[in-house]
């Protein structure tokens, strides 16, 4: 799937559409023990997209794609069809995904795109802090000496020294990694080492998850 993809958080797991409402398939069935192709030989479902065509035309409702499963790999349903494939999975989700479903299509969104772009710049920032770092030492900063740094932000918040794709990230998550960037970027400016800057971090993590916890607003 080429359009962008909007991850959402359903009973703690993440669902993910794309822009235009399609539903990725393959990941959510597997949760409930299940595959889209049992769904869609079903001879209701055949029906149903026998009717979808004689009424809406004969367009794409199904589509695959063969990329790894956490680039968007896998069966994508229309929306259309989304709701019809949510409710053999579990009414309560289809309720959940038709909700959802509405809300991509009325362009509700844009929380996700300004969580995102808020990342990006708190990224940034936190880059150009770590150039100031390097440059104030006599030292040029390096490629590594980025990556690291982004690695180092995951690992305090999700315990792995490793990447992750932005794009595939709730708001809720986005707003975890540009408070962690933020303070990450502070943390230079008082001239802590990069062991200090770290502890800091672990700490501040554990009072962001507290205020979770306790149903109060991350600051």
């Amino acid at each position: 799937m080429s359009a962008r993809i909007t991850p959402f958080d359903y009973e703690g797991q993440p669902v993910r559409f794309n822009a235009e409402g399609w539903l990725h398939a393959t990941e959510i069935a597997e949760r409930f023990g299940k595959l889209p192709n049992e769904w869609l030989r079903l001879p209701d479902t055949v029906a149903y997209l026998e009717a979808m065509e004689r009424t809406c035309g004969k367009i794409p409702y199904v589509k695959t794609s063969r990329a790894r499963a956490d680039r968007g790999g896998g069966t994508w349903l229309h929306p259309k069809l989304a709701v019809a494939f949510a409710r053999w999975l579990s009414p309560d989700f289809a309720v959940w995904c038709d909700l959802k479903i509405d809300a991509l299509l009325r362009g509700d969104g844009k929380p996700w795109a300004s969580a995102r772009r808020e990342a990006a710049i708190g990224y940034r920032g936190m880059c150009n802090a770590l150039a100031f770092h390097h440059e104030a030492r006599g030292k040029t900063p390096q490629r590594h000496h980025f990556i690291n740094e982004a690695r180092l932000i995951n690992e305090v918040i999700t315990g792995a020294f490793a990447g992750r794709d932005r794009d595939l990230l709730s708001a809720a998550e986005l707003e975890i990694v540009t408070l962690v960037e933020l303070r990450d970027t502070a943390l230079m400016g008082t001239d802590m080492t990069y062991a200090e800057r770290k502890a800091s971090l672990l700490q501040y993590m554990l009072g962001l998850q507290g205020k979770r916890l306790a149903g109060g607003k991350a600051a």
